[in-house]
């Protein structure tokens, strides 16, 4: 299990034999996990979806928390950290305020 973020782009490369779990935990959001040959079946904490991966498509963390990876056939993945260089919510742009016109005239 890898439970740290390092500021690490070198994919993984992790073997696994059908039905056999794979794990990591901490904030992963920007992760990424590449299913390069095989079927993988991939949970992440507080989503509601499960996703199922076969070979040569991705999957981008998106949560904080646990990531659970099980083979449903021996599988080869890679798993890269940080692919994002700062993770989504920090790219947000801030809103842009304007003020409204003066719709309220003055009488004398």
């Amino acid at each position: 299990m890898i439970n740290t973020k390092v500021n690490v782009k070198t994919p993984t490369d992790i073997n696994l034999a059908r039905f056999k779990v794979w794990n990591i935990e901490g904030d992963r959001r920007g992760d990424v996990i590449s299913c390069v040959n095989g079927k993988l079946w991939i949970t992440q904490t507080d989503d509601m979806k499960d996703y199922v991966l076969e070979s040569g498509q991705e999957f981008w963390v998106t949560k904080p928390g646990a990531v659970v990876i099980q083979a449903l056939e021996s599988s080869q993945l890679k798993y890269s950290l940080n692919e994002l260089e700062n993770h989504f919510e920090k790219n947000i742009l801030p809103l842009l305020h304007t003020p409204l016109p003066n719709t309220h005239r003055q009488t004398r």
